[in-house]
């Protein structure tokens, strides 16, 4: 399904999903972490994001020492993190949530990202893929591993 046609519904039953996701984090784990990918409606306080975290976004760290002031709401989750000795304040959109995982990796959710309010630079990293040649001959898809990328 491309982000085309996903409807407000769609969107709006995803970010009930992460939030949902969120909260049992919170709950079964109390210390965990999300990536979160770059976003217009993205932000982190007076840090905002640095070097690398321009394009591939920022983990956070979630947990009761980490961050205060928590709240869920329905297009974004507000929080305060302590980045150093320093408490930002945080606006992170549902939609650019990634991935949330713990600090072992036992669990691991990686969620879709709504890209039509992401950065160009992502729509066209994924709009540069070559699709696999097929051979003639048979139904195997031939994938060609020669070209770098």
């Amino acid at each position: 399904m491309d982000d085309e046609t996903l409807t407000r519904e769609d969107i709006e039953l995803l970010r009930k999903f992460k939030s949902s996701i969120f909260d049992l984090y919170w709950e079964k784990y109390g210390f965990f972490y999300i990536h979160v990918l770059p976003h217009p409606d993205l932000q982190m306080g007076n840090r905002g994001l640095l070097g690398k975290e321009k394009e591939g976004g920022v983990i956070l760290a979630f947990g009761a020492t980490a961050c205060k002031d928590i709240s869920s709401e329905e297009e974004y989750l507000y929080a305060e993190l302590q980045f150093g000795m320093k408490w930002e304040k945080l606006l992170i959109p549902w939609d650019c949530i990634f991935r949330i995982f713990d600090k072992s990796q036992n669990a691991l959710t990686q969620l879709r990202v709504v890209k039509e309010n992401l950065p160009s630079t992502e729509k066209s990293k994924t709009s540069k893929k070559k699709a696999p040649k097929q051979s003639t001959e048979s139904n195997v898809i031939q994938i060609d591993f020669s070209r770098k990328k």
